[in-house]
């Protein structure tokens, strides 16, 4: 398409408004950025022109002629196809049924062409350099990066001329991120126009060729690199709406735990071709940090910790006592919580009130009795929702119906009307903007200076960097090195994660 135009979009859900008059306009095959906090309406936007969602207002123009988009169908029929956040996949079909899933061919009109949708899958997939995905596998085996390469490889296996990636790098590793890009920068060579949606501003200003920035549902301003030099500086305050906006990227200061006790401790713990021998302690107030490149066992290892797995081989100590957990609620009423990253399946009932995802949890602790006061727990919410800033600030929204930061928001605030003693944190803020972001990692400091041991496994190698006293690096399920805080920083952990100058030494 020679060019695309989106004139006052709105959209409301239940008395929230998510859009109240965003526009774009952009001409040629371009990389288009779209930038915004959490709640500003990019994923709605973003599903209104794939014809997900059905817009309350707005006008759409392609190629200077006004056409209608109620329907995914619609977008299909202009070549306009949506890679989601929310993955769009079945976790027990495989990944070359996936990928065919929705526009499938038949032989005759009668039956499914497969070897051709073998065929096609496999193409897609080597665009995107996955040599390391096997189109039979079932997409529920995979990791969540992979997955996502999957939704992408769907996505660009429907022949867009617009291609919308919504947060398209959130669980890749670095490494996937360069893949992605230069698929990316063919895909623009080709005439096929991107829209990049992306909480990651460097990401933003190193590919995309114009910017479009949402604030509170509207635009707030565009920046054309044609024109302006790549600097963050020009987006961040059209995101913020404030020049004194930055990100924390400090690293946190050296504290000592000599003398502080053991509250965790891992000996040989193992679970069948997915661990191996992990052993090491987590003090009082410590926070931990588990690195290394995606699906080397870090989620395995945080699941067993919170008791959503058991394990095969090991022991657990806590508090100098060994302790079995064979289930979630087990490691919870020892006071072990878990923020998972994949919110809309682990973490979220997503047709529920943020005030009934908030406060089941309280019945597997037992707390409150046979009667409750729900006065009492109105306070709770309220003040959860106001200590993490969920927008809007208001219990009754479906949590469906909010952003994914602020969803994550809602799955982190759960745990803090608890006295927890162990945090678990797998990859917990995934799809959450800067701000957000910088607001949870205090909370979690808080914590930490208050007793809290913290176990953060993040894929964003500067979440570890900022946040954490010691890290562990996963290699092929096996801790293979310890960094200790003077010695953090991205050159050790990435030559740690590639195993740099370790050839044939781990395996000896």
């Amino acid at each position: 398409m020679k060019t695309f135009e989106v004139k006052n979009m709105r959209k409301r859900f239940d008395g929230v408004v998510a859009l109240k008059g965003a526009s774009i306009k952009f001409e040629g095959s371009k990389i288009c950025g779209l930038v915004g906090a959490n709640g500003s309406g990019k994923t709605t936007f973003a599903s209104i022109c794939s014809g997900i969602l059905k817009r309350d207002e707005g006008q759409f123009f392609i190629d200077g002629q006004q056409v209608s988009i109620d329907y995914p169908r619609d977008a299909k029929k202009f070549g306009i196809v949506l890679a989601h956040q929310n993955l769009s996949l079945i976790p027990n079909m495989t990944v070359w049924e996936n990928i065919d899933l929705g526009h499938e061919e038949r032989i005759g009109h009668i039956f499914f062409d497969n070897k051709k949708a073998k065929e096609t899958a496999l193409k897609f997939l080597e665009k995107l350099f996955l040599d390391d995905i096997s189109i039979d596998a079932k997409v529920g085996d995979l990791s969540i990066g992979q997955r996502q390469m999957v939704e992408i490889a769907k996505a660009l296996s429907q022949n867009p001329k617009l291609l919308i990636l919504d947060e398209p790098t959130a669980a890749l590793e670095y490494f996937q991120v360069e893949k992605l890009f230069k698929e990316i920068k063919q895909l623009k060579e080709r005439g096929i126009s991107i829209i990049f949606i992306s909480h990651r501003i460097w990401e933003i200003t190193s590919i995309c060729d114009i910017v479009f920035a949402f604030r509170n549902g509207e635009d707030a301003g565009t920046v054309d690199f044609s024109k302006k030099k790549r600097d963050e500086k020009l987006i961040v305050p059209l995101v913020t709406g404030t020049n004194n906006y930055g990100i924390n990227s400090n690293k946190s200061h050296k504290r000592e735990f000599n003398n502080s006790e053991v509250l965790l401790e891992l000996k040989e713990l193992s679970l069948k071709n997915k661990l191996k021998n992990i052993n090491f302690e987590v003090k009082k107030g410590e926070i931990i940090g588990i690195g290394g490149l995606q699906g080397q066992g870090q989620e395995y290892l945080a699941m067993i910790i919170a008791g959503a797995i058991p394990h095969s081989f090991g022991k657990i100590l806590f508090e100098n006592e060994e302790i079995k957990l064979k289930q979630p609620r087990d490691a919870i009423n020892k006071g072990i919580y878990l923020v998972p990253g994949d919110r809309t399946s682990e973490g979220l009932f997503m047709d529920q009130m943020i005030f009934n995802n908030t406060i089941f949890s309280r019945f597997s602790l037992k707390i409150d009795k046979l009667f409750l006061r729900f006065s009492k727990l109105y306070r709770v919410v309220d003040s959860i929702i106001k200590k993490v800033s969920i927008i809007p600030a208001k219990r009754d929204i479906i949590v469906s119906n909010l952003s994914g930061g602020n969803q994550q928001k809602v799955v982190f605030g759960r745990w803090l009307q608890f006295p927890s003693k162990l945090l678990v944190l797998n990859d917990p803020t995934k799809g959450v903007d800067i701000q957000a972001k910088n607001d949870l990692y205090k909370i979690v400091k808080e914590l930490s200076e208050q007793g809290t041991s913290v176990i953060l496994h993040a894929t964003n190698n500067e979440e570890l960097i900022n946040n954490c006293d010691r890290i562990f690096i996963m290699f092929e399920g096996q801790i293979v090195e310890e960094i200790k805080h003077e010695d953090i920083s991205h050159e050790r952990i990435v030559s740690a994660s590639l195993r740099i100058g370790r050839e044939g030494k781990d395996h000896k």
